[in-house]
């Protein structure tokens, strides 16, 4: 397994040990109750929180903001339930939730930053640490972490939180994997065996079987592979074993053959149900409409492993199952892209003791479970597995084999930024603007050109 590299592989070891928001709200009294647990953790685990008197302070109580952007029903009662947990565990520090719109956080935070004036704690995403802490974004953990703490998650993802100067720089919060999920009614209606699909072929086939079409109105669409939460750049990644876009050297390799015939199998997919209808269901994902695999027009979907929460909220009643993206050709392996999200301290932050406190507090494994359990994400601790409330859940069990072939993408610096290059041309071929090989063949110059000038 590459350490370093474009394409972090996530090992057999997720799957051994078993490892995405949440559904309805629950009562304050059940928060409450779920919070107060995460207090403490497990005896033997130093990331937990030292009760009230261990840290009565002698002074005033130290103000910390905790930014992120959860502001749904879903999530943002638990978060908060989350702080309060932490600010009953101990009478030092106190914490406040500001939640901020995802499309200005991050602006936001390199604001506050060079004005001298950060929040004390940000939630941020895992592949880009390495470059914020280039820029000096971000403050070192390193003079508060123990070995205790570093060696609870899985090195794969501690590594995403490393610089290049070698120290840590965030402590994993959640992470993520792709999955598609299939409609149980309908493939028992087609005599669809989940398990049967191994390879793209095999998904194919079997959502040629699920498609219902009355005259020229499409009444079911089985599978469309950019739709969801999986672009073109998936099904590449499950294509080349992890690597996408690049080699492991970082060396542009968009147009590749086998990067062709992905994209003419993705292009295939649309034809089949026409551009016309699938630009109508892309416009109903991208403005938040109905759903439609929740309400049951789509048979499959490639969605996050958060998805679960979603479903809970807009399709209780549903039956639903999860299987691994399949295989480009059988032996290359049902990888499939993930990433993560951290927490970390701002550059500047105030009481950086106190906000890796609060860290501490939310990565230890009573607080994840409480997380995961009430949000859906899933964990980075290595020490997961069904004796947690999350993983006794079958449906997470499944899709924590799918976290065992997913690719985390750690880029260096100067291809930072090359989705903006090569999107609008993918996007061309997406949209039956031009050949898929056309478009593959343009984003690759433009692609050596950006890497070139950087």
């Amino acid at each position: 397994m590459k350490k370093k590299g474009l394409a972090l592989l996530i090992g057999a070891a997720l799957m051994a040990a078993s490892l995405a928001g949440c559904g309805g709200k629950n009562t304050d009294a059940d928060d409450t109750a779920k919070a107060d647990k995460t207090a403490g953790s497990d005896a033997g685990d130093s990331s937990a929180v030292s009760t009230p008197a261990d840290n009565a302070s002698d002074g005033d109580v130290v103000e910390l903001e905790f930014w992120g952007w959860w502001s749904s029903e879903a999530r943002k009662p638990h978060i908060e339930s989350m702080v309060k947990g932490f600010n009953e565990s101990q009478s030092k520090y106190h914490v406040t939730y500001v939640d901020i719109p995802f499309g200005d956080i991050f602006t936001k935070n390199i604001a506050q930053i060079t004005a001298g004036k950060p929040c004390d704690i940000m939630a941020n995403n895992m592949e880009e640490v390495r470059f914020r802490a280039s820029q000096g974004q971000v403050e070192a953990l390193d003079p508060f972490l123990t070995d205790d703490v570093k060696g609870a998650f899985y090195e794969q993802y501690l590594e995403a939180c490393t610089g290049e100067d070698g120290s840590i720089y965030a402590l994993p919060l959640s992470v993520d994997t792709r999955a598609i999920y299939y409609n149980k009614a309908h493939f028992e209606e087609a005599g669809i065996n989940p398990e049967d699909i191994q390879t793209w072929a095999d998904l194919e086939e079997a959502a040629i079987r699920l498609d219902q079409k009355n005259g020229d109105t499409w009444e079911r669409i089985g599978f469309i592979p950019v739709l969801g939460n999986g672009g073109v750049d998936t099904w590449v990644i499950n294509a080349n074993s992890g690597y996408g876009w690049f080699d492991e050297n970082f060396e542009p390799k968009v147009n590749t053959d086998v990067n062709k015939e992905a994209f003419r199998w993705i292009r295939a997919q649309i034809d089949r149900y026409g551009q016309t209808k699938y630009d109508e269901l892309s416009a109903v994902f991208a403005n938040g409409m109905q759903d439609p695999f929740a309400s049951g027009v789509m048979s499959m979907l490639v969605q996050t492993s958060a998805y679960p929460s979603s479903l809970r909220q807009n399709a209780p009643d549903l039956d639903y199952g999860v299987i691994p993206l399949p295989e480009f050709k059988e032996g290359t392996g049902h990888v499939a892209n993930g990433g993560g999200f951290v927490l970390e301290i701002p550059k500047g932050a105030k009481n950086p003791e106190g906000s890796y406190e609060f860290i501490k507090y939310v990565t230890s494994r009573e607080t994840q479970d409480f997380l995961s359990t009430n949000i859906g994400d899933f964990s980075a601790r290595n020490d997961f597995d069904d004796s947690t409330e999350f993983m006794s859940n079958p449906l997470n069990q499944d899709l924590a084999k799918c976290l065992s072939e997913t690719s985390t993408l750690v880029l260096p610096n100067e291809v930072k930024g090359y989705e903006t290059v090569i999107n609008p041309f993918i996007d061309e071929g997406t949209l039956g603007l031009s050949k898929t090989d056309d478009a593959l063949d343009k984003a690759q110059k433009a692609l050596e050109d950006y890497v070139k000038n950087n």
